[in-house]
């Protein structure tokens, strides 16, 4: 069974985060982790990941932090899974021989295709929800 690790889960909370702020300037780690519950030693460490994948870049100095290295609408869901995870599989290929081998190829294909949202359409998603449920009379 295909399960995604806490370093999926906070890799991903990280980068919604700085898609959520970005344009604004630099997010310090610190804010990332306080305002998330994520422990900020392993939140560092999950960031570093994402930086070697191109997914987010750091800023030095007294200003200094995290910010997005391309645009929410540029950064699949999936790809920041599979920086901090590595190959996401609903079942290993090496398992689908047989008579459910179409059934697991077309599983893990549907799986990827709601992977291959992007940030920007995650963080809109986010809002429509939020609006919802914040919604009052």
């Amino acid at each position: 069974m295909l399960t995604i690790s806490s370093r999926g889960v906070y890799g991903l909370t990280a980068v919604v985060e700085l898609g959520r702020r970005h344009g604004l300037g630099t997010v310090q780690i610190r804010d990332i982790a306080k305002a998330h519950n994520i422990p900020q030693h392993y939140l560092e460490q999950i960031l570093v990941t994402l930086k070697k994948a191109r997914i987010v870049k750091s800023h030095r100095g007294a200003q200094g932090g995290y910010s997005l290295a391309r645009t929410p609408a540029q950064i699949k869901v999936l790809e920041v899974l599979e920086s901090v995870e590595g190959e996401l599989e609903v079942v290993p290929v090496r398992k689908r021989e047989g008579v459910l081998e179409f059934f697991w190829t077309s599983l893990d294909q549907r799986f990827r295709e709601i992977l291959a949202m992007n940030i920007e359409d995650l963080i809109l998603d986010m809002q429509k929800v939020d609006s919802l449920v914040n919604y009052s009379i």
